[in-house]
């Protein structure tokens, strides 16, 4: 089912039954419908009528003790699930000392999660309960959302924006993120990526693919797709706007985005005028450096003008391979600015993507990151390239466990650390690196297995 969304609709928030069930001092009892706990609560309503449908407007806990307990059973259960009432809580004592064997089996008849409430456990104590619940989720959404948005700012201003705040949004909401246009959009959404696109339609979509769970929104003339498992939640879509935002911005300057490697030698390299590069760099060979520090691009932009390229707060430039690499070029720099191997001018685009692989290892780091000069300089290219995919192939079309697990290894398992370099809780990285243990079938815990996923994942593409 395709669902358009012209307007934002207000989510009121939910706790799944089972949260509810799992309070151990209210001493709830499931009589049937175990395998609906996952129902939404959206808050408990006590009724005595012998027919409250009326006054229901969906995802109820409905509490009575049974006071004016309807003749018509069957009939009385079917109103409710016709107004969508999540579950029923039936108050042992006075009326009846055990939750009448009707009501039992009317609702597993219908389908109707049933639970018994002891008398110990005033209904008012269960809505407290649920208030509490309810609390507890709205907090820290709101705090996922807080640390979410510094997340995604920190990401539209590093070298590669755009794709910096697509991985931070897959990381942060465990799902996969695409940019895609119309043209390149997979088949199963190709028509509704197109309408999304459009201008003219929808503002955004939702649809189910498989078993994923699909929105799509416009950014400029793109479309913005996030799959994953489960639905997102209200504060998560609060995530998707703010990287929404971002986006947008970035869109419009996408070309450029794209076309960064090449903007490296700036306009004279991009004219093939090769002499303008020669006159002011000597005749080669020639280092990329890519760096995110304002200091360190100030000194290079004076020092090397056109051939000195900014993005954000993020730069690439192309300097004389007698370069000095040893140490930060500004004394604001926490770490060496990653520079490439020397390389002839004809190689300049190769080069500039290894100082951008090598400035991701230093941010995951926190250390010095220099062209390989040993292991890796033994290795065929192609051979590498397979290796790494091959290690890493249950991972490949989930982008932010494949960051999760470079940045863990390269703060040396460090639950800590690697959650302040993703910006999302500790719990986050833990449950992301045992999917991964799951995806790989690999004990993270072996140094064999973490040298060589390290280096799957400094060959990797």
């Amino acid at each position: 089912m395709v669902v358009l969304h012209n307007r934002p609709t207000m989510v009121v928030q939910t706790v799944p039954l089972r949260d509810l069930v799992a309070r151990v001092d209210l001493g709830l009892t499931v009589l049937c419908g175990t395998d609906a706990l996952d129902r939404p609560i959206r808050w408990a309503h006590v009724s005595e009528l012998a027919d409250p449908s009326p006054y229901l407007v969906g995802e109820e806990l409905l509490l009575t003790a049974g006071v004016r307990f309807p003749s018509d059973v069957p009939a009385y259960v079917a109103g409710l699930v016709s107004k969508g009432v999540s579950a029923i809580g039936f108050g042992v004592e006075p009326e009846f000392p055990t939750v009448p064997s009707s009501l039992v089996e009317a609702c597993a008849a219908q389908g109707m999660p049933l639970l018994e409430v002891p008398p110990s456990t005033p209904f008012l104590a269960v809505s407290q309960a649920l208030g509490a619940l309810l609390a507890e989720i709205a907090v820290r959404e709101q705090r996922m959302l807080a640390d979410s948005q510094r997340a995604l700012t920190r990401a539209a201003t590093r070298v590669r924006p755009v794709e910096s705040v697509l991985t931070t949004l897959a990381v942060v909401l465990n799902c996969r993120a695409d940019l895609v246009d119309p043209t390149s959009a997979p088949d199963e959404l190709a028509s509704l990526v197109a309408r999304v696109a459009s201008g003219t339609g929808p503002r955004s979509a939702s649809t189910q693919v498989g078993e994923d769970h699909v929105t799509l929104d416009p950014v400029e003339s793109a479309v913005l797709v996030v799959r994953r498992d489960t639905a997102l939640s209200p504060a998560e879509r609060a995530v998707v706007a703010v990287a929404l935002a971002l986006l947008g911005l970035l869109r419009r300057d996408v070309e450029s985005e794209r076309g960064q490697i090449a903007r490296v030698a700036a306009s004279a390299l991009l004219r093939s005028q090769v002499a303008d590069v020669t006159g002011v760099l000597g005749p080669g060979p020639y280092r990329v450096v890519a760096g995110e520090s304002r200091a360190d691009y100030d000194v290079l932009a004076q020092r090397y003008g056109p051939l000195v390229s900014k993005e954000g707060d993020g730069f690439l430039a192309l300097v004389p391979a007698a370069f000095e690499v040893s140490g930060p070029v500004g004394v604001s720099s926490p770490f060496a600015e990653p520079a490439s191997a020397p390389a002839p001018i004809s190689a300049v685009e190769d080069a500039a993507a290894e100082a951008t692989a090598l400035l991701a290892r230093a941010k995951a780091t926190g250390a010095p990151a220099l062209p390989a000069s040993d292991l890796s300089s033994l290795v065929d290219p192609v051979a590498a390239r397979a290796f790494a995919r091959r290690e890493l192939a249950a991972l490949l079309g989930r982008p932010e466990l494949v960051e999760t697990l470079r940045v863990w290894l390269g703060q040396h398992g460090s639950w800590d650390r690697a959650a302040a370099v993703l910006g999302v809780h500790r719990n986050s990285v833990r449950h992301r690196i045992s999917h991964v243990e799951r995806l790989l079938g690999r004990d993270l815990g072996t140094a064999d297995a973490r040298a060589s996923l390290w280096l799957a994942l400094t060959w990797l593409d």
